[in-house]
């Protein structure tokens, strides 16, 4: 039985794919047939084949009433509801939604704005992550919990608040992010110095002149709002691990997690990862995104601990209501969105939510089980044939990984300089850039993994790192090094501008990097929205050539070394350098100078996979996604993602996981199919 077959420990072990959703029981209580309902939700747990829930997550008011009060006793009840069907229990701190007493008692508690006007009470994640109020109440909260259930059997992780992001401007994160920047600079002297104080006249001469930075105030320092960034990022962590250090002093034997959600732009996720025991994300792409948008979401969150599993804890099984369009999910979109996110290596499939909520902001948000109350819809049918599936997969498959020679370079700290307000550009979307290579590698089903630039580099072949805008001297040092033992970097428009405090590096573009490029930028041009110019490839061959369009930025490029092999077509910088290569060392880097269409960023990558001997797990159609997973066995997933049956030819005999099939030589994937591929020899 799986309760049996779970050894506990802070890293979670897999003896299937956790499979179920959000459950909120306490928002039933007050009907008058509630625990009827929650006879009636377990029963159809174990029909949909669920074995985990995510319980708890917005309950403070129904745990704590009052300040001096607590019910804990219908939590108990659940639990062994969970427990009698062998249904764990992904347990929730509460403490992502403070109680109204709480906000009313506390009313320092309510975050403020840039404007300087605080909340009112009512919403979630309403607080401001430095008060001091609420941290202790919530970690009294969170310190309760622990005792009480610290032995249940049907505990199985802690899940600590939810979708972390709550941001303030008040006097205490004022006081706090002063201390904040004395551990960070020392003297002020050296803040004033990091911080180019002295142009308009800015310069401190108390710590107390330092104040958050604010619409109606100072806004004109970007490194002071790139230091609140991170300061917002770091007071949120401090918040968390508040919770942390007493579930793990109460439960060290229960692994710990918070759910990351998008991509939230002042919490740094590479900094905040070590401190999860497993990652754990919640995908909700538009109905019309590519499945491109999807993976690239995907692969971030496995790059965050490489090699370990992480966990898709929300996705909905037919719509959400808060797009501002919000149809359903296609039959068979859902099954496969599903195996797509254990195809880049999650180790479990989740919904939002268990029963549709029948009041409030997301009664409208789609549910396994919707407002009719019972099985017999599509929903429900289509969640319970996916339960089933999920129980033929193999316990080896889910100690596999994926395996990426290829990486993507990404940093908060580089996303809040890239989009700083006074940036020669408002139409810079860091993430956007980002996705716009990786989905060109994707196309061709090349493994990426996401990583920070202050990771090591010599596993990987390729890395790419657009619109790489904040670069230190270590950072530019390690890509020079990574260059010159042999490895491929490929850098972009707008890169080595400043350096981590936000000042311009001197001597020319792009600063640290311009010796590993071969190249300077003498002047840069942000072209208006809807101009464009055409880049030309030069000495064509069959992996380079064509004429492409380009747009929102041309950089004037000098040669230092380097070679064009692209030029503009258009504007007085006609026939000047628009794409260049240069061999340093044993390796070679290559630098963009404006933004190419997704054609010729498909050609550039082209190019560079042919280079390098790059090549996809599976020879596939263009829309059949083919992934790799690999350990004590080795794993093909295949995701048809076309409304048309693709025919794929395979290089040996291999055996559908879900048919138990063994194709000798073709497989034919239906539209929307799914296939989990082992080679029958291996």
């Amino acid at each position: 039985m799986m309760y049996q077959s779970v050894q506990r420990g802070s890293k979670l072990k897999f003896p299937a794919v956790f499979y179920g959703g959000d459950y909120n029981p306490e928002q039933w209580m007050v009907d008058k047939n509630w625990r009827e309902i929650w006879q009636e939700d377990v029963r159809l747990m174990r029909k949909a084949g669920v074995n985990l829930v995510s319980l708890g997550i917005f309950s403070w008011a129904a745990l704590q009433p009052a300040e001096d009060h607590f019910t804990f006793e219908w939590l108990d009840d659940i639990l062994e509801l969970l427990a009698e069907q062998q249904i764990f229990a992904c347990l929730g701190t509460a403490t992502a939604a403070q109680p109204a007493w709480l906000s009313v008692a506390y009313p320092d508690v309510l975050p403020v704005d840039e404007t300087g006007v605080r909340h009112k009470p009512g919403v979630r994640l309403n607080y401001c992550p430095t008060n001091e109020h609420f941290r202790r109440l919530g970690q009294d909260l969170v310190r309760r919990l622990a005792e009480r259930y610290r032995d249940h059997r049907a505990l199985l992780l802690w899940h600590v608040s939810n979708e972390y992001g709550p941001a303030c401007y008040c006097d205490h994160c004022a006081m706090r992010f002063r201390g904040w920047l004395q551990q960070r600079y020392g003297r002020l002297d050296e803040l004033n110095r990091h911080w180019i104080t002295s142009i308009w006249s800015r310069t401190y001469t108390a710590w107390e002149q330092v104040q958050p930075p604010s619409s109606i105030g100072e806004h004109s320092l970007p490194a002071l709002q790139i230091d609140y960034q991170h300061f917002l990022s770091d007071m949120n962590l401090e918040g968390y691990l508040g919770e942390v250090a007493i579930l793990r002093d109460v439960t060290p034997h229960v692994p710990v997690m918070t759910n990351f959600h998008g991509l939230t732009r002042h919490i740094d996720y590479f900094s905040w990862a070590q401190h999860q025991d497993i990652i754990s994300w919640d995908s909700y792409p538009r109905y019309n995104a590519t499945p491109d948008v999807a993976a690239f979401h995907y692969d971030f969150m496995r790059s965050l601990k490489q090699k370990q599993p992480w966990l898709l804890l929300e996705q909905t099984p037919s719509q959400v209501q808060w797009h501002q369009e919000n149809p359903l999910k296609r039959p068979g979109v859902m099954r496969l969105q599903s195996y797509q996110a254990l195809a880049h290596g999650s180790n479990s499939v989740m919904f939002f939510q268990w029963r549709q909520a029948r009041g409030g902001r997301e009664m409208y948000h789609g549910a396994i089980v919707g407002h009719a109350g019972h099985e017999q819809t599509r929903i429900f049918q289509e969640v319970a044939a996916l339960g089933a599936e999920l129980k033929l997969l193999e316990p080896a498959l889910l100690e596999t990984h994926m395996q990426a020679r290829v990486a993507l370079m990404m940093s908060w700290p580089n996303w809040w300089a890239v989009e700083n307000r006074h940036t020669p550009s408002r139409h810079f979307n860091y993430i956007a850039e980002l996705q716009h290579y990786y989905r060109a590698l994707w196309k061709r089903n090349i493994a990426v993994d996401i990583i920070s630039p202050d990771q090591p580099l010599d596993n990987y072949q390729l890395v790419i790192a657009p619109l790489f805008t904040m670069v230190s001297e270590e950072q530019g040092a390690a890509i020079e090094q990574y260059v010159k033992e042999g490895g491929t970097f490929l850098t972009t428009y707008f890169s080595g501008m400043v350096d981590e405090s936000h000042r311009a590096w001197l001597g020319g573009f792009p600063g640290p990097l311009r010796r590993t490029l071969g190249i300077w930028v003498e002047e840069f041009d942000p072209l208006p929205a809807g101009k464009t110019n055409t880049l030309f490839c030069l000495q064509e061959t069959d992996d380079w050539s064509g004429t492409y369009n380009c747009e929102h930025w041309c950089d004037i490029v000098q040669l230092e070394g380097a070679q064009a092999i692209a030029i503009f077509g258009q504007d007085f910088y006609a026939g000047r350098p628009a794409i260049t290569e240069y061999h340093y060392g044993l390796g070679q880097a290559f630098y963009v100078a404006t933004r190419p269409d997704a054609a010729g960023v498909d050609a550039l990558m082209k190019m560079l996979q042919s280079r390098l001997g790059l090549t996809a797990p599976l020879q596939v159609p263009r829309g059949v996604e083919v992934t790799r997973r690999e350990g004590k066995m080795v794993a093909y997933f295949l995701l048809n993602h076309l409304q048309e049956a693709q025919c794929i030819t395979l290089s040996e005999p291999m055996r559908d996981v879900l048919t138990q099939y063994i194709y000798e030589q073709v497989i034919q994937l239906p539209a929307l199919g799914v296939a989990i591929l082992i080679p029958v020899y291996q």
